[in-house]
């Protein structure tokens, strides 16, 4: 069953700095040792080129770690 937390995340829009939308939360990894949030899983919008796009993919989904984000509000603004 999934918290609180992760229902109040899933399926927000996540943003670049220049406000610019990548695609929607789908999911994140977490360290299985710490319990602690590693990475954002992002469905990246169907008109974005993975290959420009500094991150890995992990099954088709944006891996993005959790430092690059700047704030979570209605929507994920990364850093950059």
């Amino acid at each position: 069953m999934p918290t609180t937390f992760s229902l109040e995340i899933l399926r927000k829009k996540v943003i670049d700095i220049a406000g610019d939308v990548l695609g929607t939360l789908a999911d994140f990894s977490i360290d299985d040792v710490s319990g602690d949030v590693v990475d954002i899983l992002v469905a990246v919008d169907s008109s974005i080129d993975l290959n420009m796009l500094p991150w890995d993919t992990v099954d088709g989904l944006l891996s993005i770690p959790i430092e690059e984000i700047d704030n979570i509000g209605a929507k994920v603004q990364l850093k950059r």
